[in-house]
């Protein structure tokens, strides 16, 4: 995902996102106070749900906290590669 789809996504101002709980049970990540869809979704099964507990939203936490590390880090990469003018031959 590149900057212009981050901006197009998010607007050009900084992003406040919020993870709150939907009437359906699944977790949704949103832009605070939007009305539109939600960005990302997740579903714990029942069995998963009783497991976790109350420790649910915050599995659901670290696992967006961990994607969005994972797209700046690909992001970076990306730049740097760039910036040598020479594209590798694999990102890690």
């Amino acid at each position: 995902m590149s900057i212009q789809q981050l901006k197009e996504l998010f607007g050009n101002q900084d992003a406040v996102l919020e993870l709150v709980q939907l009437e359906n049970g699944e977790l949704a990540l949103r832009n605070a106070g939007s009305e539109n869809a939600p960005l990302v979704t997740i579903q714990f099964n029942d069995e998963v749900r009783a497991l976790l507990g109350e420790n649910t939203a915050m599995v659901a936490q670290h696992m967006i906290q961990a994607a969005l590390l994972g797209l700046i880090e690909k992001q970076a990469n990306q730049w740097q590669a760039e910036v040598m003018d020479e594209p590798p031959k694999i990102f890690s």
